[in-house]
């Protein structure tokens, strides 16, 4: 489904991404791990169209996006819930869900996908009329990820959905994002700090160091690796 080769990608003179490749294959949950600034954000960035490679080639489905727009990948099917959430605090809940679907047409298709959304996230649906502002940290990473899904994505894109959230509704989001994955049949790239319940939830990582792959295998061996034991595992 994904095919990433060689990325390249920069903030003016200081290279975040060096000859970056991964696949991702339809179906699955692979997930990107590594330390702070190891360049996993700025991998998703690169693949959403919100920062411009400036080397390597991004195949999704067969389409080459690496100079593609966000609003075109978005088209394409894939939707990206980025770091720190992104809500629009102002709107409620309802309108901030809209806004994920604000490429789609068809009422009736936006009206389901909404009930979607309150199936995986039932809090969405008790404080649609709340401002998004209003939420706990928990509820506003749910109201990120269902915007995304409002978008009808086949690829989704996670970024960090356990910061700064209690341990309690970390669980559950992560319970709901295996949900998405098994019944919707979406496919899912995660990005996550928590690496041992990443790799639980994942098919298959990547380690990413110094914005570099180092280490891939199937979660389950990453997760009995002694290096990755001792550098993310504790």
């Amino acid at each position: 489904m994904l095919v990433v080769e060689g990325l390249d990608v920069a903030y003016g003179r200081i290279q975040a991404l060096h000859g970056l490749s991964i696949r991702v294959e339809e179906g699955e949950i692979v997930t990107l791990i590594g330390s702070n600034g190891a360049g996993k954000t700025t991998t998703l960035r690169a693949l959403s169209g919100l920062h411009r490679p400036s080397r390597g080639s991004v195949r999704f489905e067969g389409k080459a996006i690496e100079n593609a727009s966000a609003e075109q990948i978005v088209r394409l099917g894939m939707a990206h819930a980025p770091e720190g959430r992104r809500i629009f605090t102002r709107l409620t809940v309802l309108e901030n869900l809209e806004m994920g679907a604000y490429l789609v047409r068809d009422r009736s298709l936006v009206s389901q996908r909404l009930e979607q959304v309150f199936g995986l996230f039932p809090r969405l649906d008790e404080r649609k009329a709340q401002s998004g502002g209003t939420l706990s940290g928990g509820e506003q990473q749910m109201l990120a990820i269902g915007r995304a899904l409002m978008a009808g994505p086949r690829l989704l894109l996670l970024d960090e959905p356990s910061l700064g959230i209690a341990p309690l509704l970390v669980r559950q989001i992560f319970t709901e994002i295996a949900r998405i994955n098994r019944e919707m049949g979406t496919t899912i790239l995660l990005v996550e700090q928590n690496a041992n319940l990443a790799l639980k939830t994942a098919h298959r990582g990547y380690v990413l160091e110094t914005g570099r792959i180092v280490l891939e295998d199937t979660a389950e061996r990453l997760l009995v690796d002694p290096e990755v034991r001792k550098a993310y595992l504790g």
